[in-house]
């Protein structure tokens, strides 16, 4: 899951040095005791993501929700 992307498969970057491709990571979004990161979608640049919500679609990162949730972006290690 999103947790596992993170500490095995990324290095942290932070919000300025996001780039089109990174992760975008975040917490408390539902429950996942012990974890850092329960959602993870996919930075596409200029404030958006696409992630596996209800239905798989494009977001805006500013929105307040996933604000409050907010937790890393992360670049895929090569």
């Amino acid at each position: 899951g999103a947790n596992s992307l993170y500490e095995n498969v990324c290095t942290p970057v932070s919000p300025s040095e996001a780039k089109p491709g990174d992760l975008i990571f975040f917490k408390h979004t539902y429950e996942a005791a012990g974890e850092k990161c329960s959602h993870v979608g996919i930075y596409v640049g200029d404030g958006m993501m696409i992630h596996c919500g209800d239905p798989i679609k494009y977001s805006s990162v500013n929105t307040s929700y996933w604000q409050e949730h907010f937790f890393s972006y992360g670049r895929i290690n090569q």
